[in-house]
């Protein structure tokens, strides 16, 4: 994990967004969340500039420069150039910067100077078979990371912030130097061990820009301070170290390069041996540092910044060689990154893994964020990726899956584009309206089912409707759910067949019927039964009691 870029897994939405643009790969994703491989991070700032979801927060020393001023410490503000592209105005900025409590604050354009009166010795001295710039620490990670054979190919000087921090320090040995800065990477750049105790602390433009809502920032109307050399305000505009120096003095062929992906297909041609005799000015961010990272989600105007900038600078000034003010002599050394080499039989197991069994299968569509399919691959093996992660096979398997159900679904199921007309029908649907011969793509629907109740569903806005009608000519009693894709401007109509359980209805209904009419039958048998049954019975007893009724009156009589 990156000690500048911290990862918000819970804002995350694992778009991959970040690893695409990743240049070193330093970007990962495995087991569903994105990581950093800080040793190979440049922190040229593009996967926190293209994270839509605000997953990245970067590094912040804002309370430890407030606890300095809150002590009352001795604190000076060395101001980069860019700082146009978000306060157009120095005086506002720097009379803002005062009230909030800082002991001075100074034009980082100032230690620009004397980092372009040493590249125009380089110049002049023509010693180097090529010389690149090092003002932009992300190139120079870049080169000592990616391209470790041109380290000697990095001019041997130090960055403005460096060159400036280090005038500070000479000029107030008690002070504490903090940065303003448009860049991530020249937040590694201050701690590096090879620069210690020049930089104090790095303040983000969108920190400062934050602090300043709490306080009214006052209009200055006054104009920005001459001082020699002042051409360098131009650093961060493109090619703005090149217009600071002078081409008739040396025979480089002076050039700028922006964008990181520039950047390494020069760098890479560069390697090759086929560029010498250059002064590459480079930046790895396009329209250089007026595109810092920083300042990318802030309210700017680039243009307006360029234009202001060159309103306090004279293009015709070009910088000088002269004793420098202070040491601005850097070495820079190659990283020994692992290097790991894996046999083409790995790289074809991992593929296979991947489901790219051919040549066919390889894709190379980027959306994994690797150019190509083996590159995936490879960073499977380094454990840099998921080797499950393959959008294309995952549509692929999506169709698949939906095509199985469609194939095999017993329901009826034809689509329909916004005039009605079927577009894809499927084959059980041929089969219940007899078009096992007929291609019926094309046709309106109604010529296959005409039905005036469906008719009326289709051409009402309803999304989801319902009928149940019986077909004569197909014999067939059909149950329709018709649903409308407004966004497609289609629809799709889900045909069941009922028939038959509409046979089995009736034949159950019958049944039941008979049944009734057997029962009501028998019990009608039963009461005249009963009733036969009754009518004897009486009859008989009748006689009984006359008999009786005599017996006892002939008894009586005899007594």
């Amino acid at each position: 994990m990156s000690k500048y870029i911290k990862l918000s897994e819970s804002n995350c939405r694992n778009c991959l967004r970040c690893v695409r643009v990743c240049p070193t790969k330093a970007m990962t994703y495995v087991n569903h969340q994105p990581s950093i491989i800080e040793s190979e991070c440049i922190l040229c700032g593009k996967c926190f500039v293209v994270c839509p979801h605000s997953a990245k927060k970067i590094s912040s020393s804002l309370p430890l420069i407030k606890k300095w001023l809150k002590d009352g410490e001795k604190v000076i503000v060395s101001v980069a150039p860019s700082f146009a592209a978000v306060w157009p105005n120095y005086k506002t900025l720097e009379k803002a910067l005062l009230k909030l409590g800082f002991y001075d604050v100074q034009e980082t354009a100032l230690g620009a100077k004397i980092v372009s009166e040493a590249y125009t010795k380089l110049l002049k001295e023509k010693k180097m078979k090529n010389i690149i710039s090092t003002c932009c620490p992300a190139v120079v990670s870049l080169v000592e990371k990616e391209f470790p054979d041109l380290v000697d190919q990095l001019a041997p000087v130090v960055s403005p912030m460096i060159a400036h921090g280090k005038k500070i320090k000479q000029d107030h040995p008690d002070a504490k130097v903090v940065f303003l800065t448009p860049c991530i990477a020249k937040q590694k750049e201050a701690e590096d061990p090879r620069f210690k105790g020049i930089i104090d602390a790095t303040l983000t433009m969108p920190d400062l820009k934050n602090w300043f809502s709490g306080i009214e920032m006052e209009d200055v109307n006054e104009d920005w301070e001459d001082f020699d050399g002042q051409i360098t305000r131009i650093y961060p505009t493109p090619g703005g170290v090149l217009k600071t120096l002078a081409r008739n003095l040396t025979s480089y062929k002076l050039v700028n390069v922006e964008g990181i992906d520039r950047v390494k297909r020069t760098l890479t041609s560069m390697q090759d041996g086929t560029l010498e005799g250059y002064f590459f000015e480079m930046s790895s961010c396009e329209e250089s540092c007026l595109g810092g990272p920083l300042v990318f989600h802030i309210e700017h105007n680039e243009w307006l910044a360029q234009s202001v900038i060159r309103d306090h600078v004279d293009v015709n000034d070009k910088i000088k060689e002269s004793d420098p003010a202070v040491d601005v002599k850097a070495c820079w050394q190659a990283e020994e990154l692992p290097r790991f080499h894996h046999s083409e039989a790995e790289i074809q197991d991992i593929l296979y893994l991947m489901g790219k069994t051919n040549r066919s299968k390889e894709h190379d569509c980027g959306a994994c964020g690797y150019e190509t399919c083996r590159d995936k691959a490879i960073a499977v093996l380094e454990g840099k990726a998921d080797p499950k992660l393959c959008l294309p096979n995952a549509l692929e398997n999506a169709q698949s899956m939906s095509n199985l159900i469609i194939e095999n679904t017993p329901n009826g199921i034809i689509v329909m584009d916004k005039d009605y007309n079927i577009r894809e029908i499927n084959p059980v649907a041929r089969h219940m309206l007899r078009l096992d011969d007929l291609n019926p793509i094309g046709l309106p629907v109604m010529s296959v089912l005409p039905c005036e109740e469906l008719e009326k569903m289709l051409h009402t806005n309803q999304r989801t409707q319902y009928l149940t009608y019986h077909y004569d000519q197909y014999g067939l009693l059909l149950s329709h759910a018709l649903t409308k894709l407004d966004d497609e401007q289609m629809s799709f109509l889900i045909l069941m067949d009922l028939t038959v359980e509409e046979t089995k209805e009736k034949v159950i209904k019958k049944m039941k019927q008979q049944t009734l009419e057997i029962t009501q039958n028998v019990i009608d048998e039963q009461m005249r039964a009963v009733q036969e049954i009754a009518s004897l019975l009486g009859e008989t007893t009748a006689k009984s009691k006359v008999a009786l009724t005599k017996l006892m009156k002939a008894m009586q009589e005899n007594d």
